[in-house]
């Protein structure tokens, strides 16, 4: 059955490259540029905790190794960095700021402010920082990077279902190797290369949209959709 165009097919290389996951993300950062500064092109910035594979539950841990890698090698280059606790019930603008790290200091809020591992780590950073004007070597980056793993049974490319039911049942006998999580993701991005399969049901092409958007925005767009296909009311935050 070819697709009749609702939703886009992707071509598939089997190792899918990073992308960084504004939906399911605990945290989000906005990284304000030093004006004039070689190599800063924009003046804003905007990063997101999760990116491939699954995120660190335990918020402590991954607020801790997110400032070591990405965010604290930037602060050189920046005028500000904002840290906030990612909500996608609640607005951007009005989502909790956790932490402001400017060049010589930081402001922590909320429960980071009695958070110690998180502010006396800061303040060692800044203190060796601030004295000697280098950036203190805290870890190897490489050591945070998480490593690309190809599962073959997961190739999109390899997988043909012919309903929709087939799809879901085959996620669900995933469900105890991968988890609940994972496969629920992995149903709804396989709209990319079978869209066919959920044309003809709009609140499933309305849920792909949703798990696999690209902003927060477009998220809360096509949940106002699946909410009113439900007969119920959008959220008002």
């Amino acid at each position: 059955m070819k697709s009749s165009g609702t939703i886009a097919r992707k071509p598939n290389t089997g190792i899918p490259k990073f992308e960084a996951d504004p939906i399911n993300s605990t945290f989000r950062w906005e990284l304000y540029l030093t004006a004039g500064r070689k190599g800063n092109s924009v003046p804003l910035m905007d990063g997101y905790s999760k990116g491939m594979g699954f995120e660190n539950t335990n918020r402590l841990e991954l607020l801790y190794k997110k400032l070591i890698n990405p965010v604290l090698p930037y602060l050189t280059r920046c005028d500000l960095i904002v840290i906030y606790e990612n909500d996608r019930r609640i607005l951007k603008q009005l989502q909790p700021k956790i932490l402001e790290l400017y060049p010589h200091d930081f402001v922590a809020h909320g429960w980071v402010k009695e958070t110690a591992v998180i502010t006396d780590f800061l303040s060692t950073y800044y203190n060796e920082y601030v004295h000697t004007g280098i950036m203190p070597p805290i870890e190897d980056r490489r050591k945070n990077v998480r490593q690309t793993v190809y599962f073959a049974e997961l190739d999109h490319s390899k997988q043909n279902f012919e309903t929709l039911e087939q799809l879901r049942a085959f996620c669900e006998s995933k469900f105890s190797k991968y988890s609940a999580q994972c496969m629920t993701g992995w149903f709804y991005r396989h709209a990319d290369f079978q869209p066919e399969l959920f044309e003809a049901d709009k609140s499933e092409a309305l849920a792909h949209t949703i798990h696999t958007a690209s902003t927060l925005e477009a998220a809360q767009a096509a949940q106002v959709g699946l909410n009113s296909l439900y007969g119920k009311h959008a959220s008002k935050r």
